[in-house]
């Protein structure tokens, strides 16, 4: 299911902080969730409607998925364990 892929603008501000290393693996994973939004490691974010995200080595990849609007990412937050569960 190829659908359209938005970034916000604090996402983009948030990928700009990444180092040269982990920020291509993170660029896959974001292009690849155009794809498939529901691909394995991902998981649903806890009492927010459509919204998920998955783990890129020390990263989260914070995004919502909308059958209008497509997947939207929201967010890259650093940690190796984030309080999004």
């Amino acid at each position: 299911m190829a659908g359209r892929l938005n970034i916000t603008y604090s996402a983009y501000r948030e990928l700009e902080l990444v180092p040269q290393s982990p920020m291509r693996a993170i660029g896959e994973a974001i292009i690849a969730l155009a794809d498939d939004p529901t691909p394995p490691g991902s998981a649903v974010l806890q009492g927010v409607g459509g919204c998920r995200y998955i783990a890129i080595d020390d990263y989260y990849v914070l995004y919502h998925v909308d059958e209008d609007d497509g997947l939207t990412v929201l967010g890259v937050l650093q940690g190796a364990y984030h309080p999004l569960h």
